[in-house]
């Protein structure tokens, strides 16, 4: 009996050591993720007198050494932010008559920010919002334009439990929900007896709420683009390629809507004609008296 409890102990010791916890297996793919985004970037201390001081340094010492395997490195989108917001600043003023005035051209979010859209959030036609990515890399996200919720009557705004409790500490606005682009940030309802569930449509923390949405939810509708904005995120450093690749650049998102507009009254011209023919064929099939 004690030679069977001891192989028992035994082989449950060896199964206990074969699987390893869930905790370590992530961290290391964490750290590799780390380390590949690592050598994707060049030692700053490489080309300098004497070269790089410390013996196992983890980044890449001369081009060759660069590791590219289509990872989208910190710098670079870095560097995409930075001619992004350049861009913005080139176009910001238009010149006059004068070669020695200029008045400024566009609105506030125009000139500060890269417009993207969701277009039919979650399959659900026309539910279309805004994520307005400033040069700080925080998102603003609303309702866009083409919301049918707009051109009803809204009654109240209704945030979700974990976005009403979410609280973030310290200068650097850390401990907020992490949102997915699924999350359900609010519901709106409207005197109609319809509700629109309002989403993230990004990844990224949770910064702030705008609560006044609560006393007035009309500012969905009078300032959509402004006052009227649903939260603020920030999404990591290393997915705003990815965010931006996901989305609807502002001239895509017109283009998207005008097709679908013309799609749409098409189909409704051919309805039309193709009624009076329909109701001439039944009268005709109908037996004299």
């Amino acid at each position: 009996m004690e030679e069977t409890a001891a192989v028992g102990m035994a082989s449950s010791e060896a199964t206990t050591a074969a699987a390893p916890p869930a905790g370590p297996e992530r961290k290391k793919r964490r750290t590799e993720r780390r380390e590949l985004l690592r050598k994707s970037a060049l030692c700053k201390h490489f080309d300098k007198p004497g070269g790089c001081p410390f013996p196992n340094c983890k980044f890449a010492h001369g081009r060759p050494e660069v590791q590219d395997a289509g990872v989208i490195t910190i710098a670079a989108q870095r560097k995409l932010i930075r001619e992004q917001a350049t861009s913005r600043n080139e176009d910001k003023f238009l010149a006059g008559a004068s070669a020695s005035t200029a008045s400024l051209r566009g609105t506030m979010i125009e000139r500060y920010y890269t417009e993207l859209f969701s277009c039919d959030t979650m399959n659900r036609a026309m539910e279309d919002q805004y994520v307005h990515m400033h040069s700080n890399r925080l998102c603003v996200v609303g309702v866009a334009a083409s919301h049918p919720m707009l051109v009803d009557e809204i009654e109240a705004v209704e945030f979700s439990s974990a976005v009403r409790e979410s609280k973030v500490t310290g200068k650097k606005k850390r401990g907020g929900h992490f949102l997915l682009p699924g999350t359900v940030l609010c519901h709106v309802k409207c005197k109609s007896g319809k509700a629109y569930a309002l989403r993230s449509c990004i990844r990224g923390s949770l910064i702030e709420v705008n609560e006044r949405l609560l006393a007035r939810p009309q500012l969905l509708q009078e300032k959509a683009h402004s006052d009227g904005y649903l939260v603020i995120i920030q999404p990591k450093l290393d997915e705003i390629a990815e965010i931006q690749q996901s989305l609807l650049s502002k001239a895509e998102y017109q283009q998207f809507r005008s097709l679908v507009a013309a799609t749409s009254a098409a189909a409704a011209d051919t309805e039309m004609a193709a009624a009076p023919d329909a109701a001439t064929e039944s009268g005709d099939a109908v037996p004299e008296q």
